[in-house]
């Protein structure tokens, strides 16, 4: 009874001091400020444990607030009597008035310092949690607006890996991927989703693992998995997509459709990715996503097939066939038109018996009528852009329409590499830099991107951000000698290093097997090896028939420049002459092929030639100039140079050396200070003035 009893004057204080209302007032406010603090929080770029720490604070303040009701107490006026006398009974009921009247007055005060507290409460934990956010937001190490735009970025990225198949027949195999390709196509039109290619992803195909590791790898936040059922004209497509760094799911989902529903499915996982990321989606990329490419499912089977060989195997004749059988299913299917030009214009480009003006007009045929049905698809106009690089280096044309490609694909890599790729050869190098920049951070996994990168900031003089892509394009791909090759030659052209350029071959030496020393028509080897290693008894050791895997004019006119500079001119004299008759037949069989040219041009100068060999070298930078195409014509003027100083022209030699050091590309000073072939320019004064030039 004493518990029941003591439990009901404590409910009858707490009434009283109407701890109710302040507990419940005090919740309430505490909740808005949450808000507030979080929309700070977020606003001001600060760490994510601040609306935590908001919490902690507003905890520790509610038993503040609390005590002050028990501990601040108000005690009424209190008369004293030096005896007792009656009252009368207006006497009593005045005091009783006066009584009541201090009972009130004593609980307005308790109740008004009970508040003052609570709100003083409250506003210091408030300033309390501003000290600490402010002493941050100035103090720290915090990221500036590009780091917190990053950080944004970062937190809206996504790698759809590859879906699986579970149909029952495996040959449905197509079909997965297809769909696979197809949400991360429709993903890649919300601008503001960053969305890696599916060319960095596919390798993740079959592989299980960790998807924290899978997003480091990839530079994402977020990971979207799913399988492909497809069985009796039904589909079932399960999706998943994780927050992979959080390891928390995000957002799931299973549809089991009616094949004719797939195109739905699609665009469904794409709004819900976009919701679920809190990615804008605008109304003209709603509609986007929502087209049908077609109404033929059949139609479409085929064009998924043809995606296949297209894409993932590089079989282009028989992704040609596939896409004809989508269009003829399908007339209007205007994508399928794109990509059949596109096969058609591969084959052109880079199979020879397939180089004729029949497949040519073909590929043309194709993309016109890509952009009759759909003038805005984005994959028409990266179609017809590709024909007039490949088909006419027609770079104007080619631009213009992949400009207008990239507007529709800009969540895609291939959006930005191949306008950079033509962009380079116009010699729209910051241009170019740029756009393979993003193209690589959307591709992360593909090593010939970083390359790309590399050699573009190499041409550009920009040598720390080349080293940089380098190392990355050797990280994805250390068997590939061409990029050991790249990054010597940079070391070259940066200080002059032989020694590091030394150690970078023997880097590759070691890590690649068998070992090689010569691979092919790589014009660097060439230039590098008389340069690197000045043992030419060493080398030439070394260079012997059984390295060479190509081309043997290249070999032989860099054993040839070696004896040469071993001071053994009857064997140079003999191997120059024996490039020289292999050269003439083959620039009898194509007399367009500037490469030859430049060759021969070589080959006679080391043969006492003059004439013929300014007139073969002068030719190559006639077939190619560098208005025509920045890189190659860069270096066929550096073989004219190179056989001006051979033939005793050093004049005219040193006008080619200054106009290349004059545009962009890989000569430097620093690279004609250690290249031997320039030796007998360097008492010629206009040479000095070069070098001088650099050092002040």
């Amino acid at each position: 009874m004493a518990a029941t009893s003591r439990l009901k004057r404590l409910i009858h204080e707490i009434h009283r001091r109407s701890l109710w209302q302040v507990l419940l007032i005090y919740c309430g406010a505490a909740l808005v400020a949450y808000q507030a603090v979080q929309a700070l929080t977020e606003g001001l770029g600060l760490p994510q444990w601040f609306p935590a720490f908001a919490i902690v604070l507003f905890i520790v303040g509610l038993p503040i607030v609390l005590a002050t009701a028990f501990v601040h107490e108000v005690a009424p006026p209190r008369v004293t009597r030096a005896e007792p006398t009656p009252l009368t009974e207006a006497e009593a009921a005045r005091v009783e008035a006066e009584a009541t009247a201090a009972r009130h007055e004593v609980r307005r005060r308790h109740r008004f310092l009970t508040w003052r507290n609570a709100a003083a409460t409250f506003v210091i934990v408030l300033a309390a949690w501003g000290v600490v956010a402010t002493g941050w937001y100035l103090l720290a190490d915090r990221a500036g607006p590009e780091q917190m735009e990053a950080a944004e970025e970062m937190r809206k990225s996504i790698a759809v890996l590859p879906f699986e198949n579970l149909s029952p027949d495996p040959e449905n195999e197509f079909f997965a991927d297809g769909i696979h390709d197809e949400i991360i196509a429709h993903l890649s039109k919300i601008a503001d989703l960053r969305v890696i290619s599916r060319t960095s992803v596919m390798e993740y195909k079959g592989r299980s693992g960790n998807l924290r590791t899978v997003a480091e790898e990839l530079n994402v936040t977020n990971i979207l998995e799913g399988t492909v059922r497809r069985a009796n004209g039904e589909v079932r497509i399960t999706t998943q997509l994780i927050d992979a760094l959080a390891d928390e799911h995000l957002w799931t989902e299973v549809y089991d459709r009616n094949l004719s529903d797939v195109f739905a499915v699609q665009s469904d996982v794409a709004q819900q990715v976009a919701t679920a990321l809190r990615a804008t989606l605008s109304p003209a990329e709603r509609e986007l996503i929502a087209e049908r490419p077609t109404d033929n499912l059949e139609a479409y089977d085929w064009y998924l097939r043809g995606n296949q060989y297209y894409i993932d195997r590089e079989e282009y004749r028989i992704a040609v066939d596939l896409y004809e059988n989508a269009v003829e299913l399908d007339p209007d299917f205007a994508l399928a038109y794109a990509r059949l030009a596109m096969a058609e214009t591969e084959l052109y480009w880079w199979i020879a018996e397939e180089r004729t003006e029949e497949r040519l007009a073909r590929a043309r045929r194709a993309a016109d009528r890509a952009l009759q049905l759909d003038p805005d698809l984005p994959e028409g106009h990266m179609a017809m852009g590709l024909y007039h690089y490949w088909g006419h280096l027609d770079y104007d044309s080619a631009v213009r329409h992949l400009a207008i490609a990239q507007r529709g694909l800009s969540g895609q890599a291939d959006g930005y590499w191949p306008i950079a790729i033509v962009q380079r050869l116009q010699g729209k190098f910051e241009e170019a830099a740029l756009n393979l920049r993003k193209a690589f951070e959307l591709s992360p996994r593909i090593f010939w991107m970083a390359r790309t990168v590399a050699t573009t900031q190499y041409h550009m003089r920009d040598y720390e951000q080349a080293e940089a892509y380098l190392d990355r394009a050797i990280e994805l791909a250390p068997e590939q000698f061409g990029l050991y090759l790249w990054k010597a030659a940079l070391y070259l052209s940066w200080e002059g290093n032989r020694g590091r350029a030394r150690q970078v071959l023997q880097q590759a030496w070691t890590k690649i097997y068998p070992p090689p020393l010569y691979s092919g028509n790589d014009l660097w080897q060439w230039w590098l090896y008389r340069i690197i290693d000045t043992d030419y008894e060493h080398t030439l050791r070394r260079l012997n028939s059984g390295v060479v895997e190509t081309d043997t004019t290249s070999y032989l006119l860099t054993k040839a420049e070696l004896h040469a500079l071993n001071n053994q001119p009857a064997l140079a004299r003999a191997i120059y002459d024996s490039a020289r008759a292999i050269l003439e037949s083959r620039i009898e069989a194509d007399p367009a092929r500037a490469d030859l040219h430049s060759q021969i041009g070589v080959a006679f100068a080391g043969l006492g030639h003059k004439e013929e060999a300014i007139r073969e070298a002068g030719k190559a930078v006639e077939l190619i100039p560098v208005s025509k195409d920045v890189l190659a014509g860069y270096d066929w003027i550096a073989f004219l140079a190179e056989v001006y100083v051979m033939v005793g022209e050093h004049g005219a030699a040193i006008d080619q050396l200054e106009y290349l050091l004059s545009i962009p590309g890989w000569l430097s000073i620093p690279w004609l200070q250690v290249d031997p072939i320039w030796d007998p320019l360097r008492n010629h004064p206009r040479f000095q003035a070069l070098l001088e030039d650099y050092e002040q």
